[in-house]
């Protein structure tokens, strides 16, 4: 790739839902590093030489399991500085070709890209992916692997959430990690909407700043 950002969806779409296997071990082939890694929630492949070709065998066996896939990338981030992507991917699957009705699920893709010299053109730069990460809701893997379950995973996130709300009140009530003005005798004192905050200290900035490039 050479500009990443226009082109990863398409990468995308060839080696996920391409119309024939050889179309998709020519992209798997062209846009991975042959020591690329790769994590899933089902598998994963360790950068080592030649590591491409495991990646390769397990988007070729989910074609297999999905002979027909459709796939849509919604939205692309790219940040040039760190050579990383993410993806907002949804995913249609049809798990035969005698099933009318998909299953819809969606997943966050992660591409850490390496650059370097274009073989064919040294004095240009491409693009390969060096590690792919895909994250799946729990819900959503569930709908990937077993979708009668989908509605109970979610209905127990659900249930999940409202024990949060009900220990949070409880344990506050008992004192633990509760909300008062001027906490711990500090003087901190909560703003009301729209008023200011007070000001950043110098040694806070440098903090923030620190936090912000990540050190």
């Amino acid at each position: 790739m050479e500009d990443p950002a226009k082109e990863i969806s398409n990468v995308v779409v060839l080696v996920t839902d391409a119309v024939n296997p050889e179309i998709q071990k020519a992209a798997v082939l062209r846009y991975y590093a042959p020591d690329a890694s790769f994590h899933h929630p089902l598998s994963a492949v360790k950068s080592a030489p030649n590591s491409r070709a495991a990646i390769l065998s397990i988007l070729q066996w989910y074609r297999v399991l999905c002979p027909m896939p459709s796939v849509r990338v919604t939205s692309v981030t790219y940040d040039e500085e760190k050579n990383s992507v993410f993806l907002d991917v949804t995913q249609s699957f049809h798990y035969n070709a005698h099933t009318r009705r998909a299953s819809v699920h969606r997943l966050i893709v992660r591409l850490t890209l390496r650059p370097e010299p274009s073989p064919e053109d040294p004095s240009k730069t491409i693009y390969l992916i060096a590690a792919q990460e895909d994250f799946y809701h729990p819900d959503q893997l569930a709908a990937l692997l077993v979708p009668p379950l989908s509605p109970l995973i979610r209905g127990a996130l659900y249930a999940a959430t409202y024990a949060c709300k009900f220990n949070a009140a409880l344990f506050g009530a008992l004192g633990y990690w509760s909300v008062r003005n001027g906490e711990g005798g500090k003087g901190v004192q909560l703003q009301p909407e729209g008023e200011p905050l007070p000001p950043v200290t110098e040694d806070e900035g440098v903090e923030l700043q620190e936090r912000g490039q990540g050190i």
